[in-house]
C-alpha cells in the first residue's frame, strides 16, 4: 500500500526525477574523463584506497560506482558498460601505485550472489566505522551512497524467494495430480 496511486506522476512538476531527463554525459570519453577527475581527488581517493584494503574487490566497488552514476542521472546504463574497464583499470593501477594489496574478484567463484552482497554491505560498512568523524568528506559520502545502494538491493532480493535449497540442487516438486473442472485421470481409459 505504499506505491504511489494511479495518476500521481501527473500532478507534479514534469522531468522532476531523475529518470524522466536525460543524463548529464551522454558520451563515454567525457564519462571517462569524469571519473577519472573525481577518483583523482584526494578527499575520495583515500575512501576509495581504504575500502579496497578492508577487501572490497575493485570489479565490484567500480560496478557500485557505475551504477550509483546511473541512479544519479550522471550517465546512462550503455555508458557505464562501456568505460568500466578502463575506470577498473585506472583504480587497480592506482592501488598498486599506492602500494595498496587488494582484489580484484572474490576468491569463490562458486559463491553466491546474495552472499558476495552481503560480504559487499559488510566491508563498505566497516571501512565507513574506520573512518574517523573528522575525515568524513566527499569520498566518505561516496562510500556511504554505494553502501545504501547496496543495502537497498540487498533488503530487495530478501524479499523474494530463493528458487533454489542451500545445497545448491533443484529439489524435485512433489507430484499433484490435476484438480479442476476439466482435469480428470488418464489411466481409467475415460
Amino acid at each position: 500500500m505504499d506505491g504511489p496511486i494511479p495518476g500521481q506522476s501527473l500532478t507534479r512538476e514534469p522531468k522532476n526525477a531523475v529518470m524522466e531527463r536525460p543524463p548529464e554525459i551522454a558520451d563515454p570519453n567525457d564519462a571517462v574523463e569524469y571519473y577519472l577527475e573525481k577518483i583523482s581527488n584526494p578527499e575520495i581517493l583515500d575512501d576509495i584506497l581504504h575500502t579496497l584494503e578492508v577487501g572490497m574487490p575493485v570489479r565490484i566497488l567500480t560496478e557500485a560506482m557505475l551504477t550509483t552514476g546511473v541512479a544519479g542521472g550522471i550517465h546512462n546504463i550503455d555508458v557505464s558498460l562501456v568505460i568500466a574497464d578502463v575506470v577498473q583499470e585506472y583504480i587497480t593501477s592506482t592501488a598498486i601505485e599506492a602500494g595498496i594489496d587488494f582484489k580484484e574478484e572474490f576468491d569463490n567463484k562458486e559463491e553466491k550472489e546474495e552472499l558476495q552482497k552481503g560480504r559487499v554491505d559488510t566491508l563498505l560498512r566497516k571501512a565507513m566505522a574506520d573512518t574517523p568523524e573528522d575525515e568524513q568528506d566527499e569520498g566518505y559520502q561516496m562510500i556511504s551512497d554505494i553502501s545504501d545502494m547496496v543495502s537497498d538491493n540487498i533488503s530487495e532480493t530478501d524479499a523474494s524467494p530463493s528458487d533454489t535449497p542451500e545445497g545448491g540442487e533443484e529439489a524435485e516438486a512433489p507430484a499433484k495430480k490435476p484438480a479442476g473442472l476439466m482435469s480428470r485421470d488418464q489411466n481409467n481409459g475415460i
